[in-house]
């Protein structure tokens, strides 16, 4: 065994785990215990609860794809005024 005189440092060492939240795997998770739970009971809750979940996921699409159909229409407008200016 060598004789040292200064300490090399190690590398420390953590147990961190990172948390994941999905928020879709709640929600569902949530469904299934309330039908569980309810049974026939909560049905119309339940549906009206599916409907307005699709409703959200459907407006963030629709307005997604309304921004890009600007989008496009800017750049096509843009594209025509360079084309005026410089071939014409």
């Amino acid at each position: 065994m060598a004789l040292t005189f200064f300490k090399t440092p190690r590398n420390k060492k953590y147990n961190y785990k990172p948390v994941y939240y999905d928020k879709k795997k709640e929600e569902r998770e949530k469904r299934q215990k309330a039908a569980i739970e309810g049974g026939g009971e909560n049905y119309e809750k339940a549906l009206r609860d599916r409907l307005q979940l699709r409703w959200k996921r459907s407006s963030g699409a629709r307005s997604r794809k309304a921004s890009n159909q600007r989008l496009i229409l800017i750049f096509v407008v843009m594209f025509l005024l360079v084309y005026l200016i410089f071939f014409l």
